[in-house]
């Protein structure tokens, strides 16, 4: 035993026997082992405390159309047993279809098994894994946050995929629905315009006149659409995700990002649509439409 090591606890899979509330058979992955010493956070319920008792992740519950408080039945031992369900958590490994339980069962077979500790503050991490990994070869060894990486890895760069596309071609929907909308106001002012330009007025003016109006517009939209993007827009993104398993999953807004960039970017994008749009309005001739 490693005396660096403050806490650890040995969580190991195994694929165990489920009859069904149909009476079929079926499979599931359980983790077995002491939950209570890393803790996941829970959606609802709470971790196994008792060989009775077992965790559900987000998907299975919902395949297995299970809330806490139910029962599922498993094969443990060679013998059928109920477990009450004690808690769903939100899982994207192994397609999301895990459980987690206490009990113990050596007539079923191993799958994996994972050790996790804690050190003391004032060890290196990193050597400690080079130690391990040396001591090991037959192990993978990783910190926290290439744990991390590894499992989520995937997910968090789809995301931020999406984000960078989504980002795209929402200034491009932004800049061209401004320019058809100026357009369209300048169709419906066009006999407006030619009486002012007969009156005097010079197109750089009448030009300014529907930039400030449209400039005022998009500040007001600006500011509602980044209230919006950064409450509604999480609830919305969370709900997508969480049909991958990650039933909790939670945004971590960037103050700059959300407040700062995204703001300019969508302003410049639309405040260049917005002079190329009123642009045309110097354009139109008196004769065209005042007829005498």
């Amino acid at each position: 035993m490693d005396s660096n090591i403050s806490k650890y606890t040995v969580l190991t899979t195994k694929s165990l026997k489920m009859i069904t509330d149909e009476g079929t058979e079926d499979t599931i992955k359980v983790e077995l082992g002491d939950h209570s010493i890393f803790p996941v956070k829970y959606s609802s319920g709470e971790a196994p405390s008792s060989e009775n008792e077992i965790a559900l992740s987000a998907i299975n519950a919902k395949e297995l159309e299970k809330e806490v408080g139910d029962s599922i039945s498993l094969v443990i031992g060679g013998k059928e047993r109920n477990l009450s369900v004690c808690g769903v958590y939100s899982d994207i490994t192994n397609g999301g279809k895990t459980a987690k339980a206490i009990f113990t069962d050596e007539t079923a077979a191993t799958m994996w098994c994972v050790i996790s500790a804690e050190f003391a503050d004032d060890v290196s991490i990193g050597g400690k894994i080079k130690h391990y990994t040396a001591a090991f070869t037959f192990a993978k060894v990783s910190d926290v946050d290439e744990y991390i990486y590894q499992t989520f890895g995937s997910t968090i760069g789809s995301v931020k995929n999406a984000a960078v596309v989504s980002a795209s071609v929402a200034l491009i929907i932004s800049a061209l629905i401004t320019v058809l909308f100026i357009k369209m106001i300048l169709s419906r002012d066009r006999y407006s315009i030619a009486a002012m330009k007969a009156l005097g007025f010079r197109s750089s003016d009448i030009e300014k006149q529907y930039i400030s109006r449209l400039i005022f517009v998009l500040i007001i939209s600006m500011v509602v659409g980044t209230i919006l993007a950064n409450t509604l827009g999480e609830v919305l993104a969370g709900a997508i995700i969480s049909s991958f398993g990650a039933s909790s999953f939670k945004f971590i807004i960037n103050p700059v990002s959300a407040y700062i960039i995204s703001p300019l970017m969508l302003l410049f994008a639309v405040l260049v649509a917005v002079f190329i749009g009123v642009h045309d309005a110097g354009k139109i001739k008196i004769p065209e439409y005042i007829k005498e």
